[in-house]
């Protein structure tokens, strides 16, 4: 049978205990550490103050009368840089001053007399560290709060779907801090580390859930099934299916949901106990992310052509008119790039049509991974695709066309009759910087001038790419620097949207 003076289990709390006497720092310090509690001591002001400055300190019992410096100095030193911490003033001779007013004007918890016994003292001690309990909840939810206004913005600002799943986690680490280590220290390098694992999936016609962004076991991973056990697959399941929260033994799991549709899943593994205001704070924080998701997918269905993950046609020219402009207005060169692969035929003739596809998305990827964040990448159709390279001179855009013949060098695709390398023809067209004086250009320029720039930048790039062909394809020609024409010749022009065929040449 247990005693019943038994030292009791420790509750995570910390007291700071401040008194010039040292017999009642130790007997005091012996009756709290009896209770379970983490006390520190000082035995005058300015020590005190230290320590409240260094350490996380829940409740400060103060003596009133200390030499050097009295106790409700010490508290309106405190409170110039801390206004959490509570604070419990005691002397022998509480009488001398009014209580009530004492709590009022220094912003105090408690005001205990010695002399009334430690029944009394430990009274005020569950008082306030009570009141630091909810001052300290009421905080991490402000600041929960205000962190998800911060990083809201960024939520819904236009990217792509993969770089907003990925942010997402990060940004999970941040709100959670007791999940930061496995998110935030060491991304890229910790799928060997089986301390703390996460991922996000998502529904792909209502089938099974997908991941699309892990860290930690569940990196490079696409299926759910196949990493997680029964236990944890159900959680996720029934999580989806409340739309809540849902804590297992080891795991948390927050639905990504709009309205009453759940569109994916957020999966905590080997996460430390959360607390409950913080799961609060995250299930809004995922509400926020499941609208920037949906919001991203969307994006990307206008704007991407499915098959090869590079711009779709009318958005391209978009992006290509945007980008000429810009450069016509700092006056950058800018280059244009025309890309068609060689014998394509030939491949959907052997391989059949879904090899072709599938170098179709090899083209595709490669030309993502082979450009810089400011190119617009775009498929113009069938096998042609096109970039505006912005800021690029004929030597920039030699360096990127004999990167891309590398990278389509060292891919292979498997086909139904063997592995075969792609190969490309490539046509480039680059405008120098133009010396018109501004002020002589009327305003505004009509889109118009703009789009005839593209279109006659295209035609330029579109007959070097005949000519890397004729010469035996897998290289590129590069047209002659051309001026731009004068925008003061072109204000007539209409503004219409960029038309403009693939000229239709005869393979080699």
């Amino acid at each position: 049978m247990a005693r019943k003076n038994a030292r009791k289990e420790g509750t995570g709390r910390t007291i700071l205990l401040v008194d010039d006497s040292q017999e009642i720092l130790e007997s005091t310090r012996s009756l709290l550490e009896f209770e379970g509690h983490t006390v520190l001591t000082a035995d005058n002001g300015p020590a005190a103050l230290e320590i409240l400055r260094q350490q996380d300190v829940e409740l400060l019992l103060l003596d009133y009368f200390m030499p050097g410096m009295t106790g409700e100095e010490v508290v309106k030193e405190l409170r110039t840089f801390n206004h959490q911490v509570q604070v419990v003033l005691q002397t022998g001779y509480s009488s001398e001053r009014p209580p009530r007013e004492m709590l009022a004007r220094l912003d105090i918890q408690g005001y205990c007399d010695k002399s009334e016994g430690p029944e009394n003292l430990l009274l005020w001690v569950d008082v306030g560290l009570k009141f630091a309990k909810q001052v300290r909840t009421l905080e991490l939810s402000r600041q929960g709060l205000r962190y998800i206004l911060d990083v809201t913005p960024d939520l819904h600002r236009i990217q792509p779907l993969e770089e907003l799943l990925q942010g997402i986690l990060l940004q999970i680490a941040g709100l959670v801090g007791t999940v930061n280590s496995f998110v935030a220290v060491k991304p890229g390098a910790m799928g060997k580390s089986p301390e703390s694992d996460a991922f996000l999936a998502m529904v792909e016609e209502e089938r099974d859930l997908v991941i699309h962004a892990g860290i930690g076991r569940f990196e490079n991973e696409t299926r759910v099934d196949k990493v997680l056990d029964p236990t944890q697959a159900q959680d996720v399941r029934e999580s989806m299916r409340q739309g809540g929260v849902l804590r297992g033994s080891r795991t948390t799991t927050v639905p990504l949901r709009i309205g009453p549709t759940t569109i994916g899943v957020i999966f905590l593994d080997n996460a430390p106990s959360i607390p409950p205001e913080n799961l609060e704070m995250l299930h809004v924080f995922a509400n926020q992310a499941a609208v920037a998701v949906q919001n991203a997918q969307l994006y990307q269905m206008a704007t991407l052509d499915p098959l090869t993950g590079v711009y779709a046609r009318r958005f391209w020219e978009q992006m290509a008119v945007r980008e000429i402009r810009t450069c016509f207005r700092f006056r950058h060169p800018v280059t244009i790039a025309v890309f068609d692969l060689d014998r394509f035929k030939n491949i959907n003739d052997e391989h059949g049509h879904l090899i072709g596809d599938k170098a179709l998305e090899m083209m595709g990827r490669i030309l993502r991974s082979s450009s810089r964040s400011s190119d617009a990448i775009g498929r113009f159709g069938g096998d042609e695709f096109v970039a505006i390279l912005p800021r690029t001179s004929q030597e920039g855009a030699t360096v990127f066309a004999n990167r891309v013949l590398r990278e389509l060098e060292s891919q292979e695709v498997a086909g139904s009759q063997g592995t075969f390398h792609l190969r490309s023809s490539i046509g480039l067209s680059t405008l120098l910087p133009h010396d018109f004086e501004m002020n002589s250009i009327p305003r505004p320029i009509p889109n118009g001038f703009f789009q005839h720039v593209l279109k006659t930048g295209f035609c330029r790039a579109d007959r070097q790419v005949y000519a890397s062909k004729k010469a035996g394809g897998q290289r590129f020609s590069i047209d002659e620097e051309t001026d731009w024409p004068d925008p003061r010749l072109s204000a007539n022009l209409p503004d219409a949207v960029f038309q403009t065929s693939i000229l239709v040449q005869e393979e080699p």
